[in-house]
């Protein structure tokens, strides 16, 4: 092995193409989550209300609970608490009682809401924008390797 150097410059570049093709991957099924709602949607704030659990048999999803404005009054304050399960209640991250999230409701019908994030975790677009990153990192670095090879 004349240039060791290669060889792990080659790994590090499959390591980042594929940490970039994965994440990429999630990255655009959270952000496909938004498609759920089917509306615009209005962004808010809320927090996991009950954890999912599982009592004998049955299996019930996670809720949130969030402010909004009355069913069919979309003009009016915010007002209203709502517990509900999100449309997609296999969230980007895991949501466990407590934890703050960044929520999209309907504004035609609040109890129609869907998860964008917890509050300490990237948003969709960001890391979305980090896994493309590193996906052309690790693509660059491997066509800059092989083109130092054949040198």
């Amino acid at each position: 092995m004349h240039e060791p150097w290669l060889t792990v410059s080659l790994l590090f570049a499959a390591l980042w193409a594929l940490i970039g093709a994965h994440g990429t991957r999630a990255a655009l099924r959270a952000r496909r989550s938004l498609n759920l709602l089917g509306a615009p949607g209005i962004r808010t704030t809320g927090e996991v209300a009950n954890a999912a659990r599982r009592v004998g048999a049955s299996y019930h999803p996670p809720q949130i609970r969030y402010q909004a404005p009355p069913v069919g009054h979309p003009d009016a304050p915010p007002d209203r608490t709502y517990r509900q399960v999100p449309l997609n209640p296999e969230a980007p991250n895991a949501l466990h009682r407590g934890t703050p999230v960044i929520l999209h409701y309907d504004p035609t019908d609040p109890r129609r809401t869907v998860v964008i994030r917890t509050a300490k975790s990237y948003s969709p677009t960001t890391n979305l924008v980090w896994c493309v990153g590193f996906m052309a990192a690790g693509v660059g670095l491997g066509l800059g390797v092989g083109v130092c090879s054949l040198l």
